[in-house]
Parts: C-alpha cells; sequence; structure tokens
C-alpha cells in the first residue's frame, strides 16, 4: 500500500511540475482601434460641396486616427446607394457615411419602397453644420421684401411659381413647410440640379427659387437676383443685411443638415474617438476656410447629443413630408 502510495504521489509531483514549466496560456487582444484604414462613404458625386469639404478634412483625421482615411464615392437615389451600403456594412468603426438631411431625413419618407430606417440602421457619430438656404427672386421682381412678396401670393389670382433642383429635395421641402407655416398658395417646379434651377430663374420663368446660399452668393454680387430670406438660425456672417425668416414671424431654420454616421451597433468608444477627431478637424484653418466659402454654419455636439438631434430631424422633416404628400418615382 505505502509502495502504492509513494509511486502515485511521485507522478503527481512530475505532473505538477511539467504544468509548472509549461508556458501559460496567452489571450489574442484586439488592436487598439483604428489598425487599419478607415473609409468615409460618399453618397454623392465627385466635385460636390460635400466631396469637397470631407476630402478636405481627411489630412487630419487621419493624423488624428494614425491611420489612412479613404473617401469612396457611391452617388444615386438621393444618397440612399451609398448610404446602404454604409449601413450594410461591418459596425467597427471602419465604414462611415458622409450624412444629409435629402439623404436620411427625406428619402427614406418620400420612396415609395425606403431602403433603409434611418433611426434603426445607423448611430450618429458627429455633426458638421448646417447649410443655409436663400429664398430669391429676380432683381427685377417688385417684391422688395420677403413681407411684400407674401402678400402678393396672397392676392394673386393664380398661384405664383417656386422652383427646387428637384423633387424631393431638402429646397422643396423646406418650402413646403414654409408654405404650411405662412398658408401660401405656390405651386413647385422642379428642376434637375441648381444650375438649372439657377437658368430658370436668371429667365424669370418662375417666381422665385430657394437654393443653398453659395449658389446665389455670385448672383447676388452680379446684381442678378435679390434674396429675400434665409432659413437660419441667426443672420449670415456673410450676409448681415439679410434677414433670416424667424424676423418675419416665421420660425423656419430649417437650413439641410450634414454629419457623419456609422452602422447601427458600432462600439460607443469608437464613435467617441471619432466624434473628437472630427470635431477637431473641423477647426483646422483650411477645413474652415472650404466651410465659410460654402456659407456653412458649424454645429459641435457630442454623440449622445447629435444623436437626439437626428432622430428629432428625422421626425420633423416627415411631418411636413406627410402634410405635403411629397413622393418620387423610384
Amino acid at each position: 500500500m505505502t509502495h502504492s502510495l509513494n509511486r502515485r504521489s511521485a507522478m503527481f509531483a512530475l505532473g505538477a511540475a511539467a504544468c509548472a514549466a509549461a508556458p501559460l496560456p496567452t489571450w489574442a487582444q484586439a488592436p487598439a482601434y483604428p489598425s487599419r484604414p478607415v473609409k468615409i462613404i460618399m453618397p454623392w458625386a465627385a466635385g460636390g460641396g460635400g466631396d469637397v469639404l470631407v476630402r478636405a478634412m481627411t489630412a487630419s483625421l487621419a493624423q488624428r486616427l494614425g491611420q489612412p482615411v479613404i473617401v469612396e464615392n457611391r452617388p444615386g437615389a438621393i444618397g440612399t446607394i451609398g448610404s446602404l451600403a454604409a449601413a450594410n456594412s461591418a459596425a467597427d468603426g471602419y465604414t462611415l457615411v458622409y450624412g444629409t438631411a435629402d439623404s436620411h431625413s427625406i428619402a427614406p419618407h418620400i420612396l415609395k419602397v425606403p431602403p433603409y430606417d434611418s433611426k434603426k440602421a445607423f448611430v450618429a457619430v458627429a455633426p458638421i453644420g448646417f447649410t443655409p438656404l436663400a429664398l430669391m427672386v429676380h432683381a427685377s421682381h417688385p417684391a422688395r421684401s420677403f413681407s411684400q412678396f407674401m402678400q402678393m401670393a396672397k392676392d394673386a389670382k393664380a398661384p405664383m411659381t417656386f422652383g427646387s433642383w428637384g423633387q424631393g429635395s431638402s429646397g422643396q421641402i423646406v418650402m413646403e413647410a414654409l408654405k404650411q407655416k405662412t398658408k401660401l398658395d405656390l405651386l413647385h417646379v422642379p428642376y434637375n440640379g441648381t444650375a438649372p434651377l439657377m437658368q430658370a430663374q436668371l429667365a424669370s420663368q418662375i417666381d422665385c427659387a430657394i437654393v443653398p446660399v453659395l449658389v446665389a452668393d455670385q448672383h447676388v454680387k452680379a446684381g442678378t437676383v435679390r434674396i429675400l430670406a434665409v432659413t437660419a438660425r441667426e443672420r449670415l456672417t456673410g450676409f448681415p443685411d439679410t434677414p433670416i425668416l424667424k424676423e418675419f414671424g416665421v420660425e423656419l431654420d430649417m437650413g439641410p443638415w450634414l454629419g457623419f454616421l456609422a452602422p447601427a451597433g458600432t462600439p460607443i468608444d469608437v464613435v467617441n474617438k471619432l466624434n473628437g477627431a472630427i470635431t477637431a478637424s473641423l477647426q483646422e484653418p483650411q477645413v474652415a476656410e472650404v466651410m465659410k466659402k460654402m456659407t456653412m454654419v458649424i454645429e459641435q455636439m457630442s454623440p449622445n447629443a447629435y444623436q437626439q438631434f437626428y432622430n428629432s430631424e428625422y421626425d420633423r422633416w416627415g411631418s411636413y413630408i406627410k402634410t405635403a404628400k411629397v413622393t418620387v418615382d423610384q
């Protein structure tokens, strides 16, 4: 018995020694984010305002993130093609999308078969700001102010016309909201982009037009058009003499928003890091200069505040669209 116990004890000791000599298992740790290039999907054509702005940010973002930042253009269908590609990407912080009011607050409401649910498919990362819109008339138009224009529209026997850069565009929705708030009867005339819209306005083929302030600026300086009001919260630095709609008792500051989104489920620590890098990049002189030229209004928010804003904008634009019954063919 004693011999058996001694043998068993010896075997146990040898086993213990072997275990002690063996290397301890090592658990694989995920590399710190980011460990590879970050892609930003641009759901609009190359060379546009948003594309120029985002590309101006890439150098600063790459420096702050320590990885290359790549911009990939996937335009089409009011920005929903590229946005859908982003929504279907891995929620790991390596794919972002440049979101706008058109692609995320408007398109899901006006398309007969929405490609995604904005609230469920994306998480808000960081805002860029707003693009104020200008309501303008030809320089020869008898209305010298927005008040006069409203009175003329109310007195007109037939509806006065307004042009936008497309059916279902943020410009049209802003004007539909204006009509609802002022009880004006205006007839929408859609154009395929701001260039043909401006041609029509300069030819006095429409009574008024709604365009980004940047688009109107050169024509204002040329003396061919007159801005009656802008959709902003306060008067713009570059247009100190141009009133905002609120000054006429119209509570409407719906300049289309711009910002960065990620697939739903992206880790909060990754979102926070991206928010900080984007916010800092917007302060870089070369980026700020681009935004100034685009007459954009910068808006800074935490991810949580931006998420609340993003959800509320979806509801706000949706309510105007529903009342106006705006739809587009797919």
